[in-house]
């Protein structure tokens, strides 16, 4: 998982990354942001369950359990450490999310609405101006970088998977992977009228 993590941020250019200063800028303010975990929780679970596609895969029955992992994230998020082991942690929960049929673009949709809600309520958090913007700043690159190492995670996954089930070299797997690839895009681009 540290491996998948490092892998995953390496890809993401330095200008977008969550550095020192911005892990800093989360932590001084973990008890503001903390005071926003109810509304955070419960408007995330409200948007999930409110859309009937992703309802469909997030049983009522297991929001409780849910909400008790969206609040571990959140918290540990916010607390910190934002370090190795916490990038370690997200490409892991890429592998949860396969398991769960959670999709990427459930994932990338809800992690920018964590990131959006913060944002939008920033100014109830009595932080002067320069904090507030550093604190959204710092919250909208953790976003990304969670969002990167997660799908990543996801993608790793299921290739790995797949090279398992295979039982052919991943470098293989590739190569037969793109040769399909290509031919889907002829269609695609003939599709889209985008030759």
């Amino acid at each position: 998982m540290h491996e998948i993590a490092r892998e995953a941020i390496n890809q993401v250019p330095p200008e977008c990354r969550v550095l020192p200063e911005h892990t800093e800028v989360i932590a001084r303010n973990a008890d503001a942001l903390l005071s926003l975990t109810p509304e955070v929780i419960n408007g995330f679970y409200e948007t999930v369950y409110g859309h009937a596609p992703t309802a469909a895969i997030f049983h009522e029955g297991e929001r409780p359990m849910r909400e008790e992992s969206l609040t571990n994230w959140w918290e540990r998020t916010v607390r910190g450490p934002i370090d190795e082991n916490y990038w370690a942690w997200m490409s892991m929960v890429g592998l949860i999310h396969v398991i769960r049929r959670v999709t990427n673009p459930m994932m990338l949709s809800m992690t920018d609405f964590v990131a959006g809600y913060v944002s939008n309520n920033a100014h109830r958090l009595n932080l002067d101006p320069d904090e507030q913007r550093r604190l959204v700043d710092a919250l909208r690159r953790l976003a990304g970088m969670t969002g990167s190492v997660i799908t990543w995670g996801y993608d790793h996954a299921v290739s790995a998977a797949l090279f398992e089930v295979a039982g052919m070299p991943e470098a293989l797997l590739a190569r037969l992977r793109d040769a399909e690839i290509k031919t889907a895009l002829v269609d695609a681009r003939e599709e889209v009228g985008n030759g």
